[in-house]
């Protein structure tokens, strides 16, 4: 046994906490170490991820089995092959990722968490896996729509850390059995109060109700939206281009004056070369971004960073007649700031409108 004398003892106890001390400071060089590799995974220089997950919600029902335009396609084998090629477009920037159909043959209860079998089940996107996986998606029709029963599966795969954009493929149609399950609206209602969601439905609606259905699931909240399906089979790399920007071919950014949307004089020279640049590549098309700066709710500056994509856009179309179509355009509130929201100065470069140039065609 040893003795310590009670100097000796206070040695020991400060060489101890000395030790902790050094203990917490590594932990938290390599926590910050992992945080900087995470966040470098995310933006690999030229892209920078905008959201944390995302899932796919493909409808495989009879309603969709039905011929799409002259293309020899069925809706249903258009959709598969949206999904295909959007997929090649994605860089590797770190997603979780899932990939599920509105429901799958069999008994399914709500509540039970394993009634549908993923065809990606939810994990870090990998391109060539979630390839394997869109090649399972069938294109012979499954029964009949069920909208609603997709919306309820999201009930028991969100809660994740994050962002999660949504890309739910729908005519618009269901069939909720009332008293068992919840109406598709509900359902959106309540997943957009609970979790940080957004809503990009594919629309191939074709009666006044079912638009109106899918419009008012993207009204849930101010990050949603509804997208024409002719839109993404024209240019799959549409589907999925709000989980990230490219600064790729970027031109000048489009400044705003505190919540404004309107274009100031300053900025119609940038907005003349973009005109003229996109009238002289008709396969071109540009990315429009819409943000604010940190002042206000979220809710309000999403949608003012929707508003002011939206003038951008509007001056494009006025002036150089280009068509809305190779106008895409993306809304993220106070998301990525450029510059510090602490100064009136950092605040100003923040509320803008980035422009990125993709070519058409870039998808075999």
């Amino acid at each position: 046994m040893v003795f310590l004398l009670p100097g000796e003892i206070m040695n020991t106890r400060i060489i101890f906490h000395l030790l902790l001390l050094c203990l917490w400071c590594a932990g938290t060089t390599v926590a910050a170490d992992m945080n900087q590799r995470l966040t470098a995974s995310a933006d690999h220089g030229r892209y920078l991820r905008m959201a944390n997950n995302f899932f796919i919600i493909y409808d495989p029902s009879t309603t969709m089995d039905v011929p799409y335009k002259q293309t020899g396609l069925t809706r249903l084998e258009a959709q598969k092959q949206i999904i295909e090629r959007s997929n090649k477009t994605l860089p590797p920037l770190g997603w979780q990722a899932g990939l599920y159909p509105h429901w799958k043959g069999g008994m399914w209860l709500h509540g039970a968490k394993q009634g549908f079998k993923p065809y990606y089940v939810l994990d870090r996107y990998d391109q060539e896996a979630y390839a394997e996986a869109i090649s399972q998606l069938p294109t012979i029709p499954a029964g009949p729509p069920m909208m609603q029963r997709g919306l309820m599966k999201l009930e028991h795969l969100l809660g994740l850390p994050g962002r999660t954009e949504i890309f739910l493929f729908s005519d618009g149609l269901h069939s909720t059995y009332e008293g068992l399950e919840t109406e598709p609206l509900e359902q959106a209602r309540m997943l957009a109060e609970r979790h940080d969601i957004c809503f990009n439905i594919v629309s191939s609606a074709t009666t006044p109700a079912a638009r109106q259905l899918l419009d008012d699931i993207a009204g849930v909240n101010s990050c949603s939206q509804v997208i024409d399906f002719d839109t993404v089979f024209d240019k799959p790399e549409h589907l999925l281009g709000k989980l990230y920007m490219d600064s790729k071919d970027a031109f000048n950014n489009v400044l705003f004056d505190f919540d404004k949307s309107a274009i100031k004089p300053e900025f119609t020279a940038t907005l003349q070369r973009l005109g003229a640049f996109l009238k002289g590549n008709p396969s071109a098309y540009a990315v429009l971004s819409g943000f604010c700066d940190s002042i206000g709710t979220e809710a309000y500056n999403i949608k003012l960073s929707q508003r002011r994509a939206e003038s951008v856009r509007k001056y494009l179309t006025h002036h150089f007649a280009i068509p809305q179509q190779r106008m895409l355009l993306y809304w993220y509130g106070y998301a990525n700031p450029v510059a510090s929201n602490a100064t009136p100065e950092g605040r100003a470069l923040n509320r803008r409108v980035t422009i990125a140039i993709r070519p058409g065609n870039q998808v075999n």
